[in-house]
């Protein structure tokens, strides 16, 4: 058995610090703020947190999965400190991050910055964050259901990052 990875014990650590604010995220230009993640109360604190999830989605991309296709997902996830984007990019085999996009991204993703935590240590499933509200998803929804394919479990604790696993 390998030994965790630090990044993911990391977003647990942040995810276990959450009280969940069981609020309803909002489409795209209204994304609510979160109430949880008490400690992520400025700009540095909120990019931080963000940089290290979108981290964790790029190494846990599966590039065979993908098979050949690609796509931009638009992340607009709402913060104490209002929303931020964050795009994925998947060309090619390979996956990018970025806070920027030139050009339209295939789909858009609405959800708080506890649940986006919660969604990527595997606490929360996306398929129960869409049918409760917390997540909304704009543009091609049937693009966005790629990310599961994609990106694989990010919960396990025999996860490694490029979907493979012990």
């Amino acid at each position: 058995m390998t030994a965790p990875d630090p990044m993911l014990e990391r977003l647990r650590t942040l995810a276990a610090g959450t009280r969940g604010s069981g609020r309803a995220a909002a489409p795209r230009d209204d994304v609510h703020h979160m109430d949880g993640v008490d400690h992520v109360d400025d700009v540095d604190d909120v990019d931080a947190v963000l940089d290290l999830v979108f981290a964790w989605f790029r190494a846990c991309f599966r590039p065979s999965r993908a098979g050949g296709r690609s796509g931009v997902f638009h992340y607009e996830v709402g913060t104490p400190l209002g929303v931020r984007h964050r795009y994925v990019a998947v060309t090619g085999g390979t996956c990018t991050t970025s806070r920027t996009l030139d050009g339209t991204p295939d789909a858009t993703i609405g959800v708080a910055l506890d649940d986006l935590v919660a969604l990527a240590v595997g606490a929360a499933k996306g398929t129960d964050a869409f049918v409760s509200g917390r997540l909304k998803i704009s543009g091609d929804a049937f693009f966005a259901m790629n990310w599961i394919e994609w990106f694989g479990s990010r919960s396990r604790d025999s996860a490694r990052p490029g979907g493979e696993t012990a």
